[in-house]
């Protein structure tokens, strides 16, 4: 039964839309996916997460996520339910995992040393690899990252970018 419920959750949440940079509404604007540490960040009144929301809204940067963060979100205790994580999925635009990206990244994996990444690292940079920055308090992800794309980022890092530009 809470299969089922949470299921329908993820339904309600977001549909997963493939990415073309063709679609996107504001072409010369930032792609960014955004991880799931630092949408809590926001939900708990993160100062460098809440500038990083209000350059969002100011329509400089474009937010992505894939569905391993919504649903890191929706399993975080009261995150899913509140009003701000409603008024942040507005704003999300959800991207596919992509299976042969992930694959291709547990080389990289297996050879960092003492340290194993957890598989939902390599599905969110699957998703990640065709935005601009992926923005994360986790720098450990970086690691992962052999190409120049995305730019992996800490909130105050891209709102600091964006302010000198």
């Amino acid at each position: 039964m809470a299969a089922l419920a949470y299921n329908r959750a993820m339904e309600q949440v977001a549909k997963i839309q493939p990415f073309e940079r063709a679609e996107r509404p504001c072409p010369a604007c930032p792609l960014v996916f955004v991880d799931t540490n630092v949408i809590l960040g926001y939900i708990q009144g993160d100062p460098a997460a809440t500038q990083l929301f209000s350059v969002e809204a100011e329509g400089r940067i474009r937010f992505a996520v894939n569905g391993i963060v919504l649903q890191e979100i929706l399993l975080t205790k009261d995150a899913a339910g509140g009003p701000e994580f409603q008024n942040v999925i507005d704003h999300l635009r959800v991207l596919p995992i992509d299976m042969a990206k992930a694959e291709a990244l547990v080389p990289r994996a297996q050879a960092l040393r003492n340290r194993m990444p957890h598989s939902n690292d390599l599905l969110i940079l699957s998703s990640a690899d065709e935005c601009d920055f992926l923005v994360t308090s986790d720098v450990r992800l970086k690691d992962l990252v052999a190409a120049d794309k995305p730019q992996i980022v800490t909130p105050e890092e891209l709102v600091a970018q964006l302010k000198a530009a």
